[in-house]
């Protein structure tokens, strides 16, 4: 699943989009879709804040996936727990541990090039309007607010291009019918499941647009040869998933998602809180984005696509099901930012069917009209309404006042170990909250650390650092841990020789932030360092 797959898909379509075509007009068009696929990829850097995405400090659910790449590879197994193994894998070849997000980022250009080939993929009557459909699609995902708050170090932008590309490829195989497209297909469903469990989800449902449509023609030869690929597929799936990724499922990840899994009587009211809450990352209101996706489904069909917009329309019937069934998060933020980006793709698709419709209309009054001309021009002045709507949120830095903030700009784990490293004396003690643990024990290289398996927090793993005997951890978030943690550091003080204590803490909310304000009354406090998390000197009042 990369950019050569896209790259084949996209020149095998140009060389059969048209029999009747010579080989300059494939050369042509091959070259078009180049360009089209560079521009789209120089834009990433232009549309979103790179430098600050990759140069920020890792926060707490960032933090243990950045601290797997410090670990030895035989515990890779435990430490990547809910992140797919592969994913986890990747992160090991970056060079710099700084800029990890490298990985994400990239997932997010195969994204919008996943989003290129399937809007260009259908049959549209001219080899110009299927590259303005592949921008089209391309852009809607690069305009997209959900994306630029989703560039976590972890693997919700390979779900959105898993997703994208597996539909690409069913739309491919639903072009020109053979075995070998259904076993591409298979293939890139076992190496997709590597990267992203949402593969999991995606792939049942480009199967099953393929077998509903199928035998609703009676194909009955080709209904048996999807049926076999199909089978041999969920095989794939279930052994890759209980051999690698059922084991980051636990009880604590499913209490945290506990009210993500709505009963079925709760589903509508859930639904319709869920669809407001997403609304302002998808950029325009719900029902302009239903009506596209509507419109969108309509073109795919139309123009050559039925099992392809079968399986766009299986997604949401399926993450309803497991939502319900609670096996799977529904319409959560992060993890349905694959529906998210699958829906500005079809929603694009969509805007390229209603220009291309009302071209065709204009043109029966005004036959001297441009075709592709006017609908280019409608695409451009639809597009452009959007990015203006939502300019505020490009180049997202993580904060924009009134209107989101990431846990990026709130949180700087980073400074606080660093600064405590550089002035802390060697018999000095360190407490650090449990949000901190994970960064701090990262940013401390290179003291090393070691797996402790089967911990029973979401994560599944703890890491101890064998060599820092002055870390005090409060592991719990009450002010009894707290109050047990501060005086425990207070003792080991005493016993080195009245050193001082440094408190660091990160990712602190709710009702652990109001413990930390009681426990804190009864000791004297100095705030050593600046920033959004400042360290504290602590001593007893």
């Amino acid at each position: 699943m990369g950019i050569g797959v896209v790259v084949h898909l996209v020149r095998e379509d140009v060389s059969r989009s048209d029999t009747s075509a010579t080989p300059v007009t494939r050369r042509r068009g091959s070259l078009a879709d180049w360009i089209a696929m560079a521009v789209l990829l120089a834009l990433i850097p232009v549309i979103h804040d790179l430098k600050t995405t990759l140069t920020a400090s890792y926060w707490l659910d960032e933090a243990w996936v950045a601290l797997s790449v410090r670990l030895p590879l035989s515990d890779l197994p435990v430490a990547t727990s809910s992140t797919p193994l592969g994913w986890s894998f990747l992160l090991q070849l970056v060079p710099d541990t700084d800029y990890l997000r490298v990985v994400p980022i990239a997932f997010h250009g195969f994204s919008v090039l996943a989003a290129y080939v399937l809007g260009r993929s259908l049959h549209w009557p001219t080899q110009r309007l299927r590259v303005v459909a592949g921008l089209v699609s391309g852009m809607a995902v690069l305009l997209l607010p959900a994306q630029q708050i989703r560039h976590d170090l972890k693997q919700y932008t390979a779900d959105a291009a898993v997703t994208v590309a597996l539909l690409a490829l069913g739309a491919w195989a639903e072009r020109t019918w053979s075995r070998r497209r259904l076993g591409v297909i298979t293939a890139a469903v076992a190496t997709g499941m590597l990267f992203s469990h949402v593969t999991a989800i995606a792939a049942p449902c480009v199967f099953g647009g393929l077998l509903l449509v199928t035998a609703a023609r009676q194909q009955w030869a080709r209904l048996r040869e999807v049926a076999v690929a199909g089978l041999c597929t969920v095989t794939i799936v279930l052994i890759i998933y209980f051999s690698i990724s059922a084991q980051g499922k636990n009880d604590a990840m499913q209490r945290f998602w506990a009210d993500s899994f709505p009963s079925l009587t709760e589903l509508p009211g859930y639904l319709g809180h869920q669809i407001d809450t997403l609304t302002p990352v998808l950029g325009a209101p719900a029902l302009l984005i239903g009506g596209l996706l509507v419109a969108g489904v309509v073109t795919i069909v139309r123009q050559g696509r039925p099992a392809c917009a079968a399986a766009v329309v299986l997604l949401p019937v399926a993450v309803m099901t497991l939502g319900v069934a609670r096996s799977y998060p529904l319409l959560e933020l992060r993890t349905s930012h694959f529906l998210l980006v699958t829906a500005a793709t079809v929603a694009g698709i969509g805007v390229v069917g209603l220009a291309h419709g009302v071209t065709t209309l204009v043109r029966r009054g005004v036959p001297q009209v441009p075709p592709t001309v006017a609908t280019v021009a409608i695409c451009a002045v639809l597009l452009s309404t959007f990015g203006l709507h939502n300019e505020r949120w490009y180049r997202f830095d993580g904060n924009e006042s009134g209107l989101y903030y990431t846990a990026i700009s709130v949180t700087d784990i980073r400074s606080s170990t660093e600064f405590v490293a550089t002035h802390r004396s060697r018999t000095d003690v360190v407490v650090v909250n449990s949000g901190a643990w994970y960064g701090f024990a990262f940013y401390s290289d290179p003291d090393p650390v070691k797996l402790v398996a089967r911990y029973g927090n979401t994560v599944g793993w703890w890491v101890d650092m064998p060599t820092r005997s002055d870390v005090v951890v409060v592991r719990d978030l009450d002010a009894q841990a707290i109050r047990a943690g501060l005086n425990q550091a207070l003792a080991l003080a005493g016993r080195r020789g009245g050193a001082r204590i440094w408190l660091i803490r990160s990712h602190l909310i709710g009702e652990e932030a109001a413990a930390w304000r009681t426990v804190l009354a009864d000791y004297r406090v100095e705030q050593a360092s600046d920033g959004v998390e400042p360290v504290l000197l602590i001593s007893e009042g």
